[in-house]
């Protein structure tokens, strides 16, 4: 029984993660240097990395970890620019996108270019370019192309990146408090509901074993005993009862509330019968991102459609 109270507190910590999205795996190969030095074009590279971490969108393949998986794979980084390479490259990373490119000097200025090429489809998706009239600029460059290319991931993934909620996803993940909260992105009530039945369901499994303890002691009594020992096991295992009662009403009391608010106060914005994608949609809304500094912002696209 201990056991079972151990893996069901693992999966207690564990779904809280996978309750959040996981997001696109997004590699960046180093760009091809033409006509300036490998730092500079290394340095470029790293700026694009981080400024695709800071979107908040992506994960993205460190530069010491792909290095390591390659190595294993015996694999050569070094000249890999084209389409075909990058894809091999991108089913190696197991990543979903890969950035490749290259940053030519023309005069003083520098040219950056980076494509987007989609490891499944085997294709690129995008391309981009910037200038920046001297090296000292460069870094302004850089992040100026990596908003480009995030946005046109995000705009030409829109399905990955906001999923269409449905009333089976939002009422299956009410079985766990905090989980449909979040799936309709309010946060701050997952936040609650999910942390507070979490720690109800440890007071409760705490209370059980303390209780299963008393329970032991009280059979171990030898007949022989005193009734006082008797009734001292006795009260200590009818006091763990009442607690382990008290705990298992507080899990229920958070998981009712937690229902309550999932059918009244936490369904999607404008929770109608268009809300979910009905057959009679008139109105539709879609989240989507303005991709901005410092942070992606969260907006609201509204379509309507007439059917005569």
């Amino acid at each position: 029984m201990r056991t079972l109270m151990f893996l069901i507190l693992i999966v207690l910590l564990i779904l809280p993660v996978a309750a959040r999205a996981e997001k696109m795996l997004v590699a960046v190969i180093d760009l091809e240097a033409k006509g300036v030095s490998k730092i500079v074009s290394s340095a470029v590279t790293d700026i694009i990395r981080s400024e695709m971490v800071k979107t908040g969108l992506f994960t993205v393949v460190e530069r010491s970890q792909m290095s390591e998986i390659l190595k294993e794979q015996g694999f050569q980084m070094t000249g890999c620019t084209d389409q075909s390479c990058a894809v091999q490259l991108g089913k190696l990373l197991s990543a979903q996108k890969i950035l490749v490119g290259e940053i030519n000097r023309v005069g003083q200025a520098l040219m950056i270019t980076v494509r987007i090429v989609d490891v499944e489809k085997g294709s690129s998706d995008f391309a981009a370019n910037e200038k920046s009239p001297t090296e000292d600029d460069v870094d302004k460059a850089a992040m100026a192309i990596t908003k480009s290319l995030a946005e046109n991931i995000v705009q030409g993934n829109q399905d990955y990146f906001t999923p269409k909620k449905t009333a089976g996803g939002y009422y299956t993940r009410a079985l766990f408090p905090g989980w449909a909260q979040f799936y309709t992105d309010h946060d701050t009530k997952g936040y609650v509901y999910m942390g507070s039945f979490m720690l109800a369901t440890g007071f409760a499994a705490f209370t059980y074993l303390n209780y299963a303890d008393a329970a032991k002691a009280y059979d171990a009594v030898p007949g022989g005993a005193d009734q006082s020992e008797f009734d001292k096991k006795f009260k200590a295992k009818k006091d763990a009862a009442g607690m382990f009662v008290g705990a298992a009403g507080i899990m229920g009391a958070v998981f009712l509330v937690n229902w309550i608010d999932v059918l009244l106060f936490s369904k999607p914005d404008s929770s109608n019968k268009t809300a979910f994608g009905g057959q009679h949609n008139y109105v539709a809304f879609n989240a989507g991102y303005l991709l901005h500094d410092p942070r992606p912002e969260k907006a609201m696209r509204v379509s309507c459609g007439i059917r005569f």
